[in-house]
């Protein structure tokens, strides 16, 4: 009886995957009952897979084991001189970067995080779209307090400090700039709508407006239904300052949202920050000098602090990157942990891998089945490794958090799209992840597919699971993507009427 309930189970979970699609690929699956501690199926479970963003399971993870689910990060603005009675400050003023992903609009009232089921970070799509609300809020909010404490003019410079850690280049999977420094995710958003016939003009509109960069748009209206070809590669730089011209043509009758992905997060900062304070009324006197040395950590005392902003918890940060799969975020924690908790003043990366490798040790993990170059997917796990993880996971005190965090297939986040009419609609609680690129020889793609995470069963059963599709070939005009992540959903779905 158990032997044919476990072929019933595998036959089920199988199903989906038996197209010709996935005739040359492979697929890597575990289903682990984790009330009864054993594996209930298994195909390929010891083959090392690409997870891309179902990594980000494990960074969080590690944030909230390590770092704590309250830890905050805190970004203070410090003056380097007095303040004269007229309320002009004689000296610099100096906001220092904390690492704070979240210096954007995602910050709510309530102390809540607040996303949009397609970020803004993967532009291009109709369906992205940016959080409502100004990008500028937190920085604004600073410039009151800077105003409140009696600064009216500036006769110094308005900096970022950005020693805490020197930007890391780009992150891969959205071409973000990892920097102590994150101002509306180091995107500008720029909206662009086409016209109502063909060759007429496309808007432009960008958020937020700064001094940064400026927008010339060649662009053009193209047929209903063609090619989208809206290209902004063309940026010059003067300055600190950019001109991007935008070229190329969208449909009839559309609106997209698209990245300009800011090369210089400092910079942008500045720009941003010095706006913010002018629109507040506290001007920088542009007669004085603004050259000068970098600014002085002894400036940095209590006495000269006059504004700061408290981070929500890393809990939030942790529901926000999950549900959305920011990149940037997730890119961004192995950092932090080396920084705030192995003090490394170089080779941060490598700090920080040190101390999640020490807790999965500790945790009797194989990390023979697993490696890990970077926060957001550049890893392999084999789908055992990842199912003993989420097994191991489940059992700490910070689970809830992580669990609150997953998209919930067919109604959140990455997995809204998935399997919205199927019975297992809001029963599937799991991280999706996406790799690939592009296949010249038939103009379409190759993906990487994983969909690893939690269900509780039809009749009850608590599992935790790991599906991973490995080089699925997709035609031209096929969001191949989607296709695979249908197949995983379906899988997922099988385990939840088949157990």
């Amino acid at each position: 009886m158990i032997l044919a309930a476990a072929a019933a189970l595998a036959m089920a979970i199988e199903a989906p995957a038996r197209t010709p699609r996935l005739k040359h690929s492979i697929v890597g699956a575990e289903v682990y009952d984790l009330d009864a501690h054993r594996v209930l199926y298994a195909r390929n479970a010891a083959t090392l897979m690409v997870p891309a963003s179902t990594t980000k399971l494990l960074t969080e993870g590690t944030s909230l084991a390590l770092l704590g689910p309250d830890f905050r990060w805190t970004t203070p603005v410090y003056r380097t001189g007095p303040i004269d009675t007229q309320g002009a400050l004689q000296g610099d003023l100096v906001l220092v970067a904390s690492g704070d992903p979240n210096l954007s609009q995602r910050v709510q009232r309530n102390g809540t995080l607040a996303f949009e089921n397609e970020d803004h970070a993967y532009d291009g799509s109709p369906e992205t779209k940016a959080v409502p609300g100004d990008p500028l809020a937190v920085l604004r909010e600073l410039a009151a307090q800077v105003a409140k404490a009696g600064i009216k003019t500036v006769h110094g410079r308005i900096l970022v400090d950005t020693s805490l850690l020197p930007d890391q280049g780009t992150e891969d999977g959205t071409g973000t700039t990892l920097s102590s420094i994150v101002v509306n995710d180091n995107i500008v958003d720029v909206t662009v709508t086409a016209g109502a016939h063909s060759g007429d003009p496309v808007s432009v509109a960008c958020s937020p407006q700064t001094p940064y960069v400026r927008f010339v748009s060649h662009a053009t209206t193209g047929a209903p239904k063609s090619d989208t070809t809206i290209d902004m590669s063309s940026d010059l730089a003067a300055y600190g300052r950019h001109t991007v011209t935008i070229t190329g043509s969208q449909p009839a009758g559309s609106q997209i949202l698209y990245a300009y992905r800011v090369s210089d997060p400092k910079t942008f900062a500045q720009l941003s920050f010095a706006k913010a304070l002018a629109d507040v009324g506290v001007v920088r006197d542009l007669s004085g000098d603004i050259s000068g040395l970098p600014p002085n950590a002894a400036d940095y005392t209590p006495a000269n602090l006059v504004a700061k902003h408290v981070s929500p918890p890393l809990s939030e940060e942790v529901y926000i990157t999950l549900k959305v799969s920011d990149n940037l975020h997730a890119a961004l924690m192995p950092y932090m942990w080396g920084v705030y908790l192995a003090h490394a003043k170089s080779d941060y990366l490598k700090a920080g891998f040190a101390l999640e490798a020490q807790m999965l040790k500790s945790a009797g993990l194989d990390l023979n089945q697993a490696a890990q170059s970077d926060g957001y997917g550049g890893a392999y796990f084999t789908p055992d490794f990842m199912v003993q993880y989420l097994a191991w996971a489940r059992m700490q005190r910070w689970y809830p958090f992580l669990l609150r965090g997953l998209p919930i297939m067919g109604v959140d986040g990455t997995l809204a799209a998935i399997q919205r009419k199927s019975p297992a609609r809001g029963k599937v609680f799991a991280k999706t992840g996406t790799d690939g690129g592009d296949n010249f020889l038939n103009a379409g793609s190759t993906i990487e597919k994983g969909l690893a995470g939690y269900i509780t069963t039809r009749s009850g059963h608590h599992v935790a699971f790991a599906f991973y599709l490995s080089a699925m070939i997709g035609p031209h005009d096929e969001d191949t993507g989607h296709v695979a992540g249908e197949i995983l959903g379906a899988m997922a779905a099988a385990t939840y009427l088949n157990l």
